[in-house]
């Protein structure tokens, strides 16, 4: 970024300062121009003054053109031998030149400014006559002209070409000044260990650089939290699994050490229950790790009547154990979302409707239309969840108190999670009759 500031800024100065020099070449050629154009003509009005009548009766009789010499070595100037004059009488004869000056006409007009090349050179001159018929021309050569513009021009760069050095450094210290509290971001957050997510201190730092301090800190307050999510759920995972890993090996002692065979058969089965409920906890531990890391799904159409009869199939035989009456209403419900996560959500529902209705119960799943959203219903004849603990339910790893399955506490929070994947509001409410819980999840339903 500093280099880029050092490139730009002198990059844009330079062609800056250029383009001003060039402005300034032209401009200056064209004062110079004005300005030598009428030192031709006030050359000429001074000659013309001063020849008015002597020059004219002196020089006619005269044979010989008189040269007067400019040099410039005697206090004149290195110029002097570039501007030339000429007097020629009214009959075209040249009576006087200035040593400069070609011995044949300088121009064919007789007044007024004309441009001329004589010997490959390009003259600039003025032609001015008396009312004698004396004709006075005077005339320097433009590569004097282009040569006082360039000088004008090149001084105008040499200030450029000493300031771009200077200009260079102090835009290096300037842009390093201005980046200070950047590096010094960023020294701080290297120099940090790796569970410290204490937010970054913006005391000293510019406004440009407050809105990347401001997302960096927001960003480390979900790091945090994520992180605190992760060693809870390390934490409560662990307790989960030690219970049922635990029990499990009491049974396998109890069933290697009795010699009773009946006593050894119930050990062999409760660790095979244990195993299924560690089997069942691992399993929901994983769908809610990847659910945890999951990013909202695309609007991938899914019917949500059709998902609910699947699943409904599936768990028709765990129902029937328990003499459990599963029933599907009739509905449609048109949403955006993945199917597979849908099939998770509605199945955790249904388990944990079946785990908790006691044998002989009824479990109704509907899919209705309310106000424009899908909504699912899963509604159990169990034991329900009192007021206050409806909030708590959906916390990881809670199990309501007052019953006797044996579940993981991780169902309804899956559940949860998944609604808010998709954008959706649950909540737990008594059914009708008083009796049991009724889960409900509203859906926005699926753009046309």
């Amino acid at each position: 970024m500093r280099r880029r500031l050092l490139t730009l800024l002198l990059g844009a100065t330079t062609l800056i300062w250029l383009a001003t020099a060039v402005f300034a070449f032209f401009d200056a050629h064209h004062e110079i121009d004005e300005l030598f154009d009428a030192q031709l003509a006030q050359s000429a009005r001074v000659i013309r003054a001063q020849s008015s009548h002597a020059l004219k009766r002196d020089l006619h009789e005269s044979e010989e053109i008189e040269e007067i010499e400019m040099n410039a070595g005697e206090g004149g100037h290195k110029y002097e031998q570039k501007i030339a004059f000429q007097i020629f009488s009214g009959d075209g004869k040249l009576l006087l030149r200035s040593a400069s000056a070609p011995t044949t006409r300088l121009s064919s007009r007789r007044s007024g400014y004309s441009d001329e090349y004589i010997d490959g050179q390009r003259w600039r001159i003025f032609s001015l006559g008396n009312d004698h018929g004396v004709l006075i021309q005077t005339g320097e050569r433009h590569d004097m002209r282009n040569e006082l513009a360039a000088d004008v021009a090149l001084r105008l760069a040499y200030p450029l070409i000493f300031a771009l050095p200077v200009l260079a450094l102090l835009i290096w210290l300037g842009v390093g000044r201005s980046l200070s509290p950047l590096r010094r971001i960023t020294r701080e957050v290297m120099r940090r260990a790796p569970d410290d997510l204490a937010p970054i201190d913006d005391a000293q730092i510019p406004l440009e650089i407050r809105p990347l301090a401001d997302a960096l800190n927001t960003l480390l307050k979900r790091l945090a939290r994520t992180l605190e999510n992760e060693r809870r759920f390390t934490a409560d995972a662990s307790h989960e699994l030690r219970t049922p890993l635990a029990a499990l090996k009491i049974q396998a002692q109890v069933a290697m050490q009795t010699g009773d065979e009946e006593q050894r058969r119930h050990a062999l089965r409760q660790v095979i229950e244990g195993s299924n409920r560690a089997a069942h906890l691992v399993d929901q531990l994983l769908t809610l790790a990847r659910l945890d890391h999951a990013a909202p799904p695309p609007e991938t159409p899914a019917e949500l009547h059709a998902v609910a009869m699947e699943c409904l199939a599936q768990l028709a035989s765990m129902a029937a154990t328990k003499n459990i009456e599963l029933s599907l209403a009739e509905g449609r419900g048109h949403i955006g979302g993945d199917p597979v996560m849908l099939g998770v959500l509605v199945r955790n529902l249904v388990d944990n409707a079946i785990r908790y209705t006691p044998p002989g119960g009824a479990i109704r799943v509907a899919v209705t239309d309310d106000g424009g959203q899908a909504v699912l219903e899963v509604c159990d004849s169990g034991p329900g969840i009192s007021t206050e603990e409806r909030t708590r339910a959906l916390e990881r790893f809670y199990r309501v108190t007052g019953t006797e399955e044996n579940g993981s506490g991780l169902g309804l929070s899956i559940v949860q999670r998944i609604a808010d994947l998709h954008h959706a509001r649950l909540t737990l409410e008594t059914p009708e009759n008083g009796q049991g819980l009724c889960v409900r999840v509203a859906f926005p339903r699926l753009a046309a």
